[in-house]
């Protein structure tokens, strides 16, 4: 048996919007054409069906009983296609993938290392958010983040993936070469640093190197070590700062290590949402960061 001839599909979406909005005006709008034109497609519709769906009188349009029967079915088929259509263009779109670090790791570790990353996951939308506190992880929120300090950390996923370390770091303009050269040098403090600890500060590396005769309070201090580390590459001191962090100022030429001993720090893990852990790009993204980061620091007094 033969289907029966549907009416026009314009024509029940112009009903569809007028019996929906009560008025044709309305329902010309939402659609942008014009008032006459949903009047065509009413009566173009009326014409096909032999019976009449909306009662138009100047100051209302209500629907006829067959009007109403034909609603619900027009109401109910348009809104599985717009579902149907936001699920295809769901597909569509590329994954999101929000990253939480602390500020310090994500703007002198994580963004000159952005690159290689983004060209790692070219299909994934990646967000990066900066945070010195823990972030909840969750599917359909924040995915992953750099958690740092000692683990384990409850309700993540984690793996561990180097240790840190501080030392002091400084301009080569600045031209100090010798323990000894400390006594006369600015040390700068970092006041907001909250792990790990015991704190890498001025008196505990002091002790360690056995350098007993620094004023270690005296120096310009700074809120965050991202501040202090800006400060140190401008050659207003020496600071003690994460070396993983500040690779890459070591690797440029822009900072110089050249004090032993180094203060062993937290531990970098990254971490994700539990019912994430084996989503194709968090595994790929976590890959990543253990190739990245597993080699171990080297002091070195030569850059």
């Amino acid at each position: 048996m033969a289907s029966p001839r549907l009416p026009p599909l314009t024509s029940l979406r112009a009903f569809e919007a007028v019996a929906r909005r009560s008025s044709f005006k309305a329902a010309a709008e939402e659609l942008f054409v014009t008032p006459t034109a949903i009047s065509h497609q009413i009566r173009q519709l009326e014409a096909h069906l032999g019976l009449r769906v909306l009662e138009r009188t100047p100051r209302a349009v209500r629907l006829t009983a067959e009007g109403s029967v034909l609603y619900e079915a027009t109401a109910s088929g348009f809104a599985e296609i717009a579902r149907a259509v936001a699920q295809l263009r769901l597909r569509q779109a590329p994954a999101i993938l929000t990253l939480t670090a602390t500020t310090a790791f994500l703007s002198h570790w994580m963004v000159p290392r952005l690159t290689e990353l983004r060209r790692l996951l070219p299909d994934i939308d990646l967000r990066l958010h900066a945070s010195d506190a823990i972030v909840e992880l969750r599917s359909g929120g924040v995915g992953a983040a750099i958690r740092y300090g000692k683990g384990p950390f409850a309700g993540v996923a984690t793996i561990p993936l180097r240790d840190d370390v501080f030392g002091p770091v400084c301009s080569p303009g600045l031209g100090l070469t010798k323990l000894e050269d400390l006594r006369q040098a600015t040390l700068i403090h970092i006041d907001g640093r909250q792990v790990p600890a015991p704190a890498p500060d001025w008196p505990r590396w002091c002790a360690e190197a056995g350098l007993l005769d620094v004023d270690t309070q005296a120096g310009v201090r700074f809120p965050d070590s991202a501040v202090a580390v800006q400060a140190a590459v401008a050659g207003h001191g020496v600071a003690i700062v994460s070396l993983v962090l500040v690779a890459d100022a070591l690797a440029a030429g822009l900072l110089v290590a050249p004090f032993a001993p180094v203060l062993r720090g937290g531990t970098y893990y990254f971490a994700c949402a539990p019912d994430l852990e084996s989503r194709p790009d968090i595994v790929a993204m976590r890959a990543w960061f253990l190739s990245v980061m597993s080699e171990p620091w080297r002091h070195s007094s030569a850059v």
